[in-house]
């Protein structure tokens, strides 16, 4: 398996209309490769969001989704019988069931957000923020595929084997991609303001990654 490091910048992604067609979504990255958000045949997606009025989330069924608000004071996520009524604060990652009937009220305006969409029982993911600001932090990644998003200031990633640190500014990524093993990703913050979100993709136990 031949491993791929990639250095995603905003002109990397792609804007998606909203299956419900309330907005626009700017997909990040998405696996397998050839795979289409509009066919369905993905296992993950990773995108981003603005959210400007209060309204009906899509329907995502078979999916568990990760929901983070990134900008703004937060949303109030109403989800019929299927879990408590639910109050999403800035940076604090959210998971629920693509299937469930899920309405989302604006706290007090916009906000912008950050998802993550993983097919139930081929693959799981988990998402951490840290706040680095200006420090340097060692993260174990994989097997399987690891994402560092900068949402504020900078930060440099370097990775194992890899002869040159990835610098990042804001909105770019680092994607990491059928990591064979778990092996140790140093990031490090260039400015007291820097933040990143982490993700960790891998294949549940009972399925293989597709592609």
């Amino acid at each position: 398996m031949t491993r791929q490091i990639l250095w995603r910048t905003s002109s990397d992604s792609q804007r998606v209309p909203w299956r419900n067609g309330r907005g626009v979504t700017e997909q990040l990255a998405i696996w397998p490769e050839g795979s289409s958000f509009e066919r369905g045949d993905f296992d993950w997606r990773i995108s981003k969001a603005r959210v400007e009025e209060s309204g009906p989330f899509s329907h995502f069924a078979g999916f568990e989704r990760i929901l983070l608000v990134t900008e703004g004071a937060g949303l109030v996520l109403s989800l019929g019988e299927s879990a408590p009524r639910s109050r999403l604060r800035p940076l604090e990652p959210y998971r629920f069931a693509g299937e469930w009937p899920t309405r989302a009220d604006l706290v007090a305006g916009p906000v912008a957000d950050f998802n993550v969409l993983t097919r139930r029982g081929v693959v799981s993911a988990d998402a951490q923020v840290s706040r680095i600001g200006a420090r340097r932090m060692w993260e174990s990644m994989g097997p399987g595929h690891a994402f560092v998003h900068v949402l504020a200031g900078s930060a440099t990633v370097r990775a194992p084997r890899e002869e040159e640190p990835f610098e990042l500014a804001p909105a770019e990524s680092v994607w990491a991609r059928e990591l064979g093993s778990e092996e140790e990703f140093e990031i490090a913050g260039g400015s007291p303001a820097t933040l990143v979100v982490i993700l960790r993709i891998r294949a549940e136990s009972r399925a293989p990654f597709t592609g």
